[in-house]
């Protein structure tokens, strides 16, 4: 029997570890390795060396399986052909100068595909015929004819596959054929991923790009509206969260505090629901720090999570804050400057408690309020029976009705109070001792019972 692979002390047909370099195998450290048409096993026992926890070489030649055996006793090799592939997956799988021997090689290529784990390599060395057309072409060598594709027909084969042209291999004695090799894996569908902040564009970019090829887009605002709404499900966690914390215009807010909860899983499943398995993409805010993590929960459920990154355009706006205040401050700078400039205000303390409602699971309390001056108060403080809540950091809103009435300088005198509602669903878990306090001491009036100025619950 003729010689084919080279070893120090066989030189046979084959350049071998030549061939072995073209390859570009992967680390196999720890990875399971399986060489269909193994011959004396030159690969099995690389893939030993370099340290594989499993090695299988298999041949339908006896006397080849033999020789391997004694080559690399600590590899396992079996006499058989790839008609009957081992029923087991393997991380990586070689499949050397034999396709052509296939009587049917695309099958071949998927039925190997199909001993691949999850993200296993084929590592294919083929023949290629030179041809702009997709075809296959019957090559007379010295032995027999075989049939070799051109890289055309090649495309056309591995269309349902990822993969890629790794370079030429080592050339033989008689080849009729250029060489070339292939690493062929599970083309796992693509999470295509927008996870800017608000104002980036995000919706825009997502509607003017992937509807044209055909990728769904999903909207993480509008999931977790249709969940608030009651029109779509999710998590226990993910609803009570959306129940009490919900608001269009609070989305930021809610996304971070939904990771802070630990809910990136159920957010996930939650962006995936009704999703064939294909291509998507994902128009969802998720803040810098958690986005590996959602990454880590798309590659556990098949998908290969591709995010996409870009520079806002044009100029940010300011933060709200900032906006408030610089707003506010010029307000107050045409204070006086008109042409009917009304009387300071003299007067004591007063203001009123307007309206209480919950918004997004938070205590919103609105009126307005003044001091000796006439100016809003700087600080309020609120009390609900034994709770104490320090309010520094309020919204100042216009209240020309309460300016009309007092003959106030401006009307920059209505406040918003906006704070966690823990416990606080109604009126009735205000109880009755409920008082707001504008500045050190003054105590507002409120326009009226707690249950009557109680909005979004019951009395």
């Amino acid at each position: 029997m003729a010689q084919y692979q080279t070893f120090p002390d066989a030189v046979g047909g084959s350049h071998t570890l030549d061939k072995l370099k073209a390859l570009h195998l992967p680390e196999l450290a720890g990875k399971s390795f399986l060489d269909v048409g193994c011959n004396e096993g030159f690969f099995c026992g690389f893939a030993h060396h370099q340290g594989a926890r499993r090695v299988l070489g298999i041949d339908q030649s006896a006397a080849y399986v033999a020789r391997a055996r004694k080559r690399f006793p600590h590899c396992e090799f079996r006499e058989q052909g790839w008609e009957q592939l081992p029923d087991e997956s393997f991380d990586l799988i070689l499949l050397a100068s034999a396709l052509h021997y296939a009587d049917d090689q695309p099958a071949l290529i998927d039925a190997l595909v199909n001993r691949l784990s999850e993200d296993g390599l084929l590592v294919i060395e083929l023949g290629i015929v030179a041809s702009r057309r997709a075809e296959w072409r019957r090559v007379e060598r010295g032995i027999d004819q075989r049939m070799f594709p051109s890289m055309a027909m090649l495309r056309k084969i591995l269309a349902g596959y990822a993969w890629k042209w790794m370079g030429p291999s080592i050339a033989q004695g008689g080849d009729p054929v250029p060489r070339h090799v292939v690493h062929i894996s599970r083309r796992r569908p693509v999470a295509y991923l927008l996870m800017q902040p608000p104002g980036f564009g995000k919706s825009s970019l997502a509607s003017g790009l992937f509807p044209k090829a055909g990728v769904p887009v999903v909207s993480g605002d509008q999931m977790l509206s249709l969940v608030a709404k009651g029109k779509a499900s999710a998590s226990a966690k993910l609803k009570t969260l959306l129940d009490e914390e919900y608001s269009p215009f609070r989305i930021d807010r809610i996304v971070h505090r939904l990771f802070e909860d630990d809910l990136a899983e159920d957010l996930v499943d939650l962006l995936l629901q009704g999703d064939a398995g294909g291509d998507i993409a994902l128009d969802v805010y998720v803040p810098a720090g958690h986005q590996a993590r959602v990454e880590e929960l798309l590659e556990a459920r098949g998908y290969l999570p591709v995010q996409l990154a870009w520079r806002r355009a044009g100029p940010a706006p300011m933060p709200a804050a900032d906006v408030a205040e610089q707003s506010e401050a010029f307000y107050l700078s045409l204070s006086g400057s008109g042409p009917a400039a009304p009387v300071p205000y003299q007067g004591p303390p007063t203001g009123h408690v307007d309206e209480i409602s919950i918004e997004a699971g938070m205590l919103s309390i609105r009126g307005w309020a003044i001091d000796e001056s006439g100016t809003l108060p700087s600080s309020f403080t609120v009390c609900i029976g034994l709770r104490k809540v320090d309010v520094p950091k309020f919204e100042r809103q216009l209240r020309p009705d309460v300016q009309r009435h007092l003959g106030l300088p401006h009307a920059l005198v209505g406040y918003r109070l906006l704070f966690e509602a823990h416990g606080i669903r109604s009126a009735a878990d205000m109880g009755n001792r409920f008082r707001v306090i504008a500045g050190d001491r003054h105590v507002l009036t409120l326009s009226g019972t707690p249950a009557e100025i109680f909005r979004g619950g019951a009395a």
